[in-house]
């Protein structure tokens, strides 16, 4: 303890106390007793800390007029422990005589000491830690009442101080607190997505003149799966696993993050960032382990670096997202560096949302973008043509022809496959009531299901069922076709909805049937009325001894099955006999006929009918 003489002795002047008052750190404990000292005339005024459940004293200031050792708490510890067990009042005074009182204290005989005020203050609510604020005089102390107002002055200041400092270590306390929960994920303990968005902007802006990095988004391989089959428990196990490994490759725990549920993300300045993604993987591939589990993990890795000043932290962060995205749509490898032409496919993708939602909110007698194709299915020996498939195309004002594989793909993605079922469905009613008010002859359609909608069965019966109502059909008049993949991948509801449909009138085809490697295990749970088979092995037939095996097998099924077949993209004529001879009748492809308009077909209908007179 570095004791201070005081600068003189005597009164003690407004500004002084304004001065004391407006200190706000640690060396107002110093100012304190230097001004108590000055003002009172003492031989020594002390500041004690003492605390009374660990029986610890600690002195925070003195100030004398003649140097002391830093012991002088030791040298005053009868004095002080009898004030402190025997007198509870806030303040004991002994005028005179103090060193006749102990003496056996040797600084109190040595300075002749004939006053002491002690004065205690409760620094915690408990009162088990104070403040002991003790001046000693070398003359009487003849009027207490001076002495007194200005230990107790002092002791507000300090007090006030000591209640600022615990009231800013509170704050500072929750303030980390709350910084802590707004930039941390609570289960990982990495960073969250707002405080990556903040750290790329300060990188950013630094990394103009600096530096360059990249920007690394990882994705857990089928994580749903993991949870579904292990529950949320060892689901959690598995992403703590992952976020500690990418914080052992990475270090930096300021740059790794949780930014989704089974997503991460990192930043490194390594000039090698793929060997990096490579280490990572390779760790997570070693899987999770506990003492009753083994989980194979993989995961799959985009990234994005930082090396020119036109890209800001958005910008970033979308590159690094449609690498993930890609890297996840191509399986292997499983790690994918940013290109431009994914920025491309991201601005197209979402033009033709937009143009999708657009054309989707007109009303249905309004002209529309969306039309319907319709492709004959033709049964041998059949001279005229009343059954065909409904397919939708789609000519966009501001893209043009938009490609179905596109456009159905961006409905599946923006939510907007319902709807568009819905469009397509009084489209084809539309088309229907066209030909048939035209030719006087009935026709069937059939129309396809997508794997969405199987999972609104109970909205897209109701809906289906109302809308060829509206139009005065019948579901006697309509086949659904479900392709097989989405029929694999709804099995629980697929048995369901197959049956209401069918229970509601309508006839129910598997399309593109023999695609789905595990169909033929449980094609006969499933109450079908056909079989598609896909055009893939329709088109290999001739020329691959395995495609015409996988044709003939699936003939023999739907022979045993006892349900309709029907042969897709059938476009030659050696096709055509091929499959007559093997027992298929029903035949769909450009051999017959393009997809036509409603108009178009029409016309071909009445060549038709012309020729056959």
């Amino acid at each position: 303890m570095n004791i201070r003489e005081p600068r003189s002795s005597g009164a003690v002047d407004l500004q002084s106390i304004s001065e004391l008052i407006s200190i706000t750190d640690g060396s107002l404990y110093q100012k304190s007793t230097e001004m108590l000292h000055q003002a009172t005339d003492s031989n020594a005024a002390l500041l004690f800390e003492i605390d009374k459940i660990k029986q610890q004293r600690r002195l925070l200031a003195a100030s004398s007029r003649e140097p002391f050792d830093e012991d002088i708490g030791t040298h005053l510890d009868t004095l002080i422990t009898y004030q402190l067990e025997y007198q509870p009042h806030q303040y004991y005074l002994i005028p005179t005589q103090v060193h006749q009182r102990y003496p056996q204290v040797n600084y109190l005989v040595k300075h002749q000491i004939e006053g002491y005020l002690g004065t205690m203050v409760n620094h915690t609510v408990s009162g088990d830690q104070i403040y002991l604020f003790v001046s000693l005089t070398q003359s009487p102390i003849v009027d207490p009442s001076i002495i007194v107002q200005w230990h107790r002055l002092v002791s507000q200041v300090v007090m006030q101080y000591r209640r600022f400092q615990h009231q800013t270590d509170r704050t500072d306390v929750l303030l980390n607190r709350l910084n802590y929960e707004v930039s941390h994920d609570d289960l990982t303990n990495l960073m969250n997505r707002s405080f990556l968005a903040d750290t790329l902007e300060r990188l950013v802006s630094a990394s103009q003149s600096q530096f360059n990095f990249t920007l690394g988004m990882l994705d857990i391989n089928d994580f749903k799966h993991i949870n579904d089959l292990y529950g949320n428990y060892i689901g959690d196990q598995v992403l703590k696993f992952v976020a500690h490994t990418i914080s052992e490759c990475i270090q930096d725990r300021q740059l790794t993050f949780r930014i989704a549920g089974d997503e991460f993300a990192f930043i490194t300045f390594d000039p090698h960032p793929a060997e990096l993604c490579q280490e990572i993987l390779t760790r997570i591939r070693a899987g999770y382990r506990d003492t009753a589990h083994y989980i194979k993990i993989s995961a799959s890795i985009g990234v994005a670096s930082y090396k020119e000043e036109s890209i800001d932290a958005d910008q970033l962060l979308l590159n690094a997202s449609l690498a993930l995205k890609n890297s996840k749509k191509l399986c292997q490898p499983n790690i994918c560096c940013y290109d431009t032409h994914l920025s491309e496919e991201y601005h197209r993708k979402n033009q033709v949302i937009d143009a999708l939602r657009e054309t989707l909110s007109t009303e249905i007698d309004e002209p529309q973008e969306l039309y319907v194709v319709l492709q004959p299915i033709v049964r041998q020996h059949q001279s005229t043509w009343n059954y065909f498939e409904v397919l939708c195309r789609w000519q966009s004002q501001v893209l043009g022809e938009v490609s179905p594989v596109e456009f159905i793909a961006a409905a599946e993605q923006s939510g907007l496959i319902i709807e568009f079922g819905h469009r397509v469905i009084e489209l084809a009613c539309l088309a229907k009531r066209q030909i048939e008010q035209s030719l006087n002859q009935k026709i069937r359609l059939s129309i396809n299901c997508s794997a969405y909608e199987l999972t609104q069965q109970s909205d897209y019966i109701r809906t289906l069922k109302a809308l060829i109502t509206r139009y005065g059909f019948y579901p006697g008049e309509f086949t659904i076709e479900i392709t097989e993949t989405a029929l694999l991948s709804q099995r629980q509801v697929a048995q369901n909805i197959i049956r209401n449909l069918r229970d509601a009138g309508f006839k129910v085809a598997l399309d593109d049937f023999g695609t789905g490697y595990s169909s033929l295990n449980y094609i006969h749970n499933y109450p079908i009325d056909c079989i598609k088979i896909d055009a893939s092995f329709i088109k290999n037939m001739l020329r691959n001894e395995t495609s015409e095996k996988v044709v003939s097998l699936i003939i023999q099924l739907a022979e045993q099955l006892d349900v309709d077949l029907v042969a897709e993209g059938v476009e030659e004529e050696q096709s055509l006999a091929r499959l007559y001879e093997m027992g298929c009748t029903q035949i769909q492809g450009y051999l017959f006929s393009v997809p036509l308009p409603p108009d178009m077909v029409i016309h071909q209908l009445l060549g038709r009918k012309e020729s056959n007179r």
